[in-house]
């Protein structure tokens, strides 16, 4: 597990004051249940979600609580080749809606995704997809489901799926975010 952390990347950290330096001081990276989910887990999750024993023991939650962080949502990225990456926050109170998390958890793989780009060469651009499989895609950006994909351009929900599906596979995409950070990380800005 150590070498999972020691071997990862930071992109980026805003932390409230004195988080940073209390949380390296107690060796909490070492261990850190939210690090370690996203292996377990490939959809958003909370901090006090059920089911993680081990966080709810964790020390980090709790100094997190002393710092008036009462939760947090943690979104898994995985990569190709097994890589994982979590994008992880914390939040004084958090009553976010179904659709809040999917839109955050689509945020948050397009960041991942596209940090991951800056610090490693380029690949290719992702060719090969169809228009209407780029149509999808696009409404899959704003957290639309199949059904309501199907119903904006008027095809079966099994099509809009189908769609959905090719361009995963053919971008090498585990989910539907995925999917999408890959296809829009590779648009030229």
């Amino acid at each position: 597990m150590e070498r999972i952390v020691a071997g990862g990347r930071r992109y980026a950290q805003l932390s409230p004051p004195g988080w940073l330096e209390e949380y390296t001081r107690l060796g909490l990276d070492r261990g850190n249940p939210v690090i370690f989910a996203p292996a377990r887990r490939v959809s958003p999750f909370r901090w006090s979600d059920p089911g993680f024993p081990d966080l709810m023991d964790w020390r980090g939650l709790k100094l997190a609580r002393e710092i008036g962080l009462q939760d947090g949502l943690a979104v898994p990225c995985h990569e190709p080749g097994g890589r994982v990456g979590v994008i992880s926050m914390g939040f004084e109170r958090l009553d976010l809606s179904p659709r809040d998390i999917r839109i955050i958890a689509l945020a948050a793989v397009l960041t991942h995704e596209r940090m991951t780009r800056f610090a490693t060469m380029p690949t290719p651009l992702a060719v090969g997809l169809s228009q209407r499989e780029r149509d999808c895609l696009a409404y899959v950006a704003d957290g639309l489901s199949d059904g309501e994909i199907a119903e904006k351009l008027g095809i079966a929900q099994t099509t809009a799926h189908s769609h959905v599906e090719n361009a995963k596979r053919k971008l090498g995409a585990r989910s539907r975010a995925q999917a999408v950070a890959r296809l829009f990380g590779n648009t030229p800005p």
